[in-house]
């Protein structure tokens, strides 16, 4: 203790001042002093390499944390720009995919079934689309339409009501669907050819072409509908004028001979 400088007993001093009900061992003190003033004498035989390599390292991942705060910086002002953006579109889309949901989900209800559309969000914008979920039975829950779940009566029955969901809200000048009713159940096919008139024959919609190979007797039709017949086929009956010449725009048997005659002097 003798060996103390004037400016360490001080300090002690001020120490014990400051902390009077605490016991204070001040051999304790010196004891450990000592030891650690060893403890750094001792690294003095540490390899001045390894101390340089140990620098280097602070430095860098100094210089690492400085651009992470930049980056972090530059993607939170980039992500604020993006979302100014995104809150310019997204609610006029939001609301475009409501009111399709509602014209779909009323002509589900039509059939007594269950049907919705939603908008799939994601942090990724590739990965955005409309999901379209779907109810035939009763006891099962609204089910994501997809290529392995339903049937492809129900998949032809979803994608013509979908269709008939954007009538008056995309403007297109037609529409063409091919054999939609293709694989459909009778009940069904009754149902979507009585939504297709009522929807495609209002006053505000386009044209809608629907070409298929057979339709159910006693359907629903409208005064806006036309319907065009194409008979085709090795075994229809004749067409001749007054003179008994064989008309050939209206005898295609006649037209498939002579295209195979052509086809063969060719």
């Amino acid at each position: 203790m003798d060996n103390l400088s004037p400016a360490v007993i001080e300090r002690q001093q001020a120490y014990i001042e400051e902390h009077p009900v605490e016991s204070v061992d001040l051999d304790a003190l010196e004891e450990q002093r000592v030891a650690t003033q060893a403890e750094l004498a001792s690294t003095g035989q540490v390899n001045r390499a390894v101390i340089q390599q140990y620098e280097d390292r602070q430095k860098k991942i100094a210089a690492l944390r400085e651009t992470i705060a930049r980056r972090e910086h530059e993607k939170e002002k980039e992500e604020r720009k993006v979302q100014t953006i995104k809150d310019q579109w997204l609610p006029e889309l939001t609301a475009l995919i409501e009111q399709v949901n509602i014209r779909f989900s009323a002509a589900f209800d039509r059939i007594r079934c269950a049907g919705e559309v939603r908008l799939a969000q994601d942090d990724d914008f590739n990965k955005w689309a409309i999901e379209i979920l779907v109810k035939f039975r009763s006891n099962e829950p609204l089910q994501l339409l997809t290529g392995q779940r339903q049937s492809g009566g129900e998949r032809s029955l979803t994608t013509i009501l979908y269709l008939m969901s954007l009538t008056g809200l995309a403007k297109t000048p037609f529409a063409l669907v091919d054999e939609i009713n293709q694989g459909m159940d009778v009940k069904y096919e009754r149902a979507v050819h009585n939504e297709l008139i009522q929807v495609t024959c209002a006053e505000d919609s386009g044209q809608y072409f629907l070409i298929t190979p057979k339709l159910l007797p006693n359907l629903t039709y409208h005064e806006r509908v036309t319907t065009l017949v194409i008979n085709n086929g090795d075994y229809l009956p004749e067409t001749r004028d007054e003179k008994g010449k064989v008309n050939n725009y209206g005898d295609l048997s006649a037209n498939l001979v002579a295209y195979r005659r052509t086809a063969r002097k060719a």
